[in-house]
């Protein structure tokens, strides 16, 4: 198996809606190929970490170099890995912000004016740092010095991430909908994504 990790441009401002549908996108792929992941998102610029067998993750790169949301697509990574490392997640996801930077220890001084396209490509120790804080969720140091295999522990991180990940896909449902009142009326294709996205939250 491989592991990437790219970085790209959005092309256009990124909505809740938008967002929604992309990750919609994203989880219909990577549960049809195998593929587990985190994908991050702020300040217009996209950073992914992709893993599975290596021709399912080279296929959805090339995919994704040809869709029109994404632009300058740059691989900063490239490993092989014996197991996966985002297993619990088709396709977790986080939107950078100040207030969820200030949590991950080696970044006290990186804010979300700082996660773009030309910062982190240049800077690939905030990268992994960043990649490494949502493979496994921040714990303080008495947890930390549990015994990382306990199966009660390990389950325990299972369920927080997965619960992370769903509060913020359940965040964009909400947060769509809420835009989509301002601006008049939710279509018919708006409510069916709604409903997708709430049907997968039911089945994670």
């Amino acid at each position: 198996m491989i592991q990437i990790a790219y970085i790209s441009r959005a092309t256009e401002p990124m909505s809740a809606e938008k967002l929604l549908a992309l990750l919609q996108q994203c989880l219909k792929n990577n549960v049809s190929t195998g593929v587990t992941g985190m994908l991050l998102y702020g300040n217009g610029t996209f950073l992914q970490a992709l893993e599975g067998e290596e021709k399912a993750v080279d296929e959805l790169v090339e995919s994704i170099k040809k869709d029109p949301r994404h632009a300058d697509i740059q691989v900063l990574r490239r490993r092989q890995i014996e197991r996966r490392q985002y297993s619990d997640w088709s396709m977790g996801f986080k939107r950078i912000s100040d207030q969820e930077l200030q949590h991950i220890e080696g970044l006290r001084n990186f804010g979300e004016r700082d996660f773009n396209f030309d910062y982190l490509v240049q800077n690939e120790n905030v990268v992994e740092a960043l990649m490494d804080h949502y493979r496994k969720p921040y714990w303080d140091p008495l947890v930390r010095e549990l015994d990382a295999k306990d199966k009660v522990i390990e389950h325990l991180k299972s369920v927080i991430d997965n619960t992370k990940s769903s509060v913020e896909i359940a965040s964009l449902v909400l947060e769509s909908v809420v835009d989509a009142g301002r601006n008049g009326k939710l279509s018919e294709g708006h409510i069916r994504l709604c409903e997708s996205a709430l049907n997968s939250l039911r089945q994670a």
